[in-house]
């Protein structure tokens, strides 16, 4: 056999494991907050911490980043309006903007945009608090079409406004405005059209799950007052429906689908809980009331659930949980009040809403932290975001940072 061949495949091969994918949504390519392990992650941050590429000034919110094609996205809110960046992933420069009217409408919080840009191929969808919905192209920042949730759809706002990330599946974009006649609406990605809609919820503030429940695509919605699982496949059915109260209807943290239950949690003495869909009738198969998911989101790994718990004023641990049947498997203490996490592999990033970075592995019994760092001020409520070797964060003042954690 040649040589050269037989060195020039191997070649070909090794640049394309070495190729990471892009972050195009809320939570990464599969909406869940893992990607495969990527050969340029460094891990040696003990020793060498991460290095700050670029930062970059883009408003209050808790946006986090859509990265594709060498660009990253995010929406932030200053001197009256909301604005999507569209930054270079090498330097930080603007490549486009697109700014408009948008009142802070701070409340409670920092206030500013809540929800992540997605990006499909050449098309990008963003939502600001208020319920305008802009297409644009990618490379442009054109304004290709708009809605507004509340004026085309009849959307009834939460308290904190739209923060749900807008979700595309085949030919269809995802929204939820939380109309008495369309909780959830199914819209033509390329043109906006109205395609169909279903439920009559009102919002919560977690962003749409896509799943398969025994053979049939499905979509689960986290609503003001509970969940509920739509048929992708009866366009306008529902396949279950759960109600589940907590205090202002603030359902932020995302659901997990797991072997016909579904794992959920929530701030304000709620919990969570796992309840079993299989049946006619929901019903819950294990809960605890102190593992609280106020805003921040989870990891599902097989079957254990990792999440840095905390909030309602109670700083909260890294815990690792068996979905099945509830065993804490490992807890490790943390920094700050709650945090998001993203998996890379095996090992596990976590910012925590005090603006530090922890490095680490989850060993099956325990959690075996490789490093943390403090390199936010301020609140970070934002999940971390990760392509080709550079992890993006920010804070809810908007300061945004792109880390240097690759290899080369």
């Amino acid at each position: 056999m040649n040589f050269k061949f037989i060195v020039s495949i191997s070649a070909l091969l090794a640049s394309q494991v070495a190729i990471a994918t892009d972050w195009p949504r809320f939570l990464g390519p599969n909406g869940n907050g893992i990607v495969k392990n990527d050969p340029q992650l460094r891990l040696d941050w003990k020793t060498n911490p991460p290095k700050t590429a670029w930062t970059y000034q883009a408003g209050k919110g808790c946006s986090s980043f859509a990265i594709s094609n060498g660009k990253v996205l995010t929406l932030g809110n200053q001197d009256g309006q909301d604005t999507l960046w569209c930054l270079d992933t090498l330097n930080g420069d603007l490549i486009w903007k697109h700014s408009y009217d948008e009142p802070l409408a701070a409340k409670y919080y920092t206030g500013g945009s809540s929800s992540t840009p997605t990006i499909d191929g050449k098309h990008v969808y963003s939502v600001s608090k208020s319920g305008k919905l802009f297409c644009l192209d990618l490379d442009s920042g054109n304004v290709l079409w708009q809605k507004d949730y509340v004026k085309d759809f009849n959307g009834r706002k939460g308290g904190w406004g739209w923060a749900a990330s807008p979700v595309v599946s085949d030919d269809l974009l995802f929204i939820d405005p939380g109309a008495k006649d369309g909780a959830l609406v199914a819209l033509d990605k390329k043109t906006g059209d109205l395609k169909w809609k279903a439920g009559n919820d009102e919002p919560g503030y977690a962003t749409p799950i896509l799943y398969e429940h025994e053979g049939r695509k499905s979509l689960a919605l986290f609503h003001k007052k509970g969940l509920v699982g739509y048929s992708l496949k009866r366009p306008g059915d529902t396949n279950f429906r759960f109600s589940w109260r907590t205090s202002y209807g603030a359902n932020a943290s995302n659901p997990h689908y797991h072997n016909g239950t579904f794992y959920i949690s929530s701030g304000y003495g709620s919990g969570y809980a796992v309840i079993d869909i299989a049946s006619d009738e929901p019903e819950i198969i294990h809960r605890d009331r102190k593992l609280i998911l106020k805003v921040q989101t989870s990891l599902k790994i097989g079957n254990r659930i990792i999440a840095h718990y905390g909030g309602d004023g109670k700083p909260g641990d890294l815990v690792a949980m068996n979905i099945e049947t509830g065993d804490i498997l490992w807890e490790a203490k943390m920094p700050g009040d709650l945090g998001n996490l993203i998996a890379i592999g095996d090992n596990l990033i976590n910012l925590a809403d005090s603006g530090h970075i922890i490095l680490g592995k989850d060993t099956g019994n325990q959690f075996q932290e490789i490093s943390r760092h403090k390199i936010l001020s301020g609140t970070s409520w934002a999940p971390p975001a990760y392509a080709n070797g550079r992890l993006y964060i920010r804070n809810n003042q908007g300061e945004a940072i792109c880390l240097n954690v690759s290899k080369e």
